[in-house]
């Protein structure tokens, strides 16, 4: 079958994060955050993490799961950089989306090398293609941000800003949100930008 006659399947927002927290609860049951995603992915799912020289360079693709469902592609100056490692992260968080919600979809398409692999996700239909992505970044960011941790930490970090002379009334704009984003986003080892995500998503923003 040829990438053009893929169709997304059509799972909404609450199924999503069903599943990634179902799988969450069996592949890290002690919730610890952050959730660590190498271990996950090496130990517990016994999946090659293969380093890709210029992949990220070469194709603009920053991890990718094969098609033998064995084994994810990473580009290899990202992964040996320290400074890439949340990046990485939910990246491969962003992998599991697909390996949790779409092998049924992409087993229909069978592909062997990394060449050909990226090459049929270039040719699969834009909107089709988005809607792949919209669910594996849904995921990620549900799996590697439990609702209710982020509830916790949200709140100590509006605790500590009370603190510091920004009472809870006060926080409204989205400079208070980005303020209270990025401790909580160390928690997490997640980028700020994934906690603003989250906190929206969760209905934890705006303050009531």
């Amino acid at each position: 079958m040829e990438p053009e006659s893929l169709k997304a399947p059509f799972i909404d927002q609450q199924e999503i994060w069903r599943r990634a927290d179902d799988f969450r609860s069996r592949v890290w049951p002690s919730n610890q955050i952050p959730i660590r995603v190498l271990e996950i992915v090496e130990f517990e799912l016994n999946l090659e993490l293969r380093p890709i020289s210029r992949l990220k360079e070469d194709n603009d693709i920053d991890a990718l799961l094969l098609g033998n469902w064995e084994t994810i592609v990473v580009d290899q100056a990202q992964y040996m950089d320290d400074r890439y490692a949340n990046r990485l992260r939910f990246s491969l968080a962003h992998e599991l989306g697909h390996f949790v919600l779409h092998r049924e979809v992409f087993e229909q398409f069978p592909r062997d090398s990394v060449e050909e692999w990226i090459a049929f996700m270039r040719d699969i239909p834009e909107k089709e293609y988005s809607f792949l992505e919209y669910h594996a970044y849904e995921f990620a960011g549900r799996f590697l941000v439990p609702p209710e941790a982020l509830r916790q930490e949200f709140d100590a970090a509006i605790r500590f800003a009370a603190k510091n002379g920004m009472p809870r009334e006060q926080l409204q704009s989205d400079a208070h949100m980005q303020y209270l984003a990025k401790p909580v986003s160390r928690t997490f080892a997640v980028s700020s930008s994934v906690i603003e995500r989250r906190l929206a998503k969760e209905k934890l923003w705006p303050l009531a």
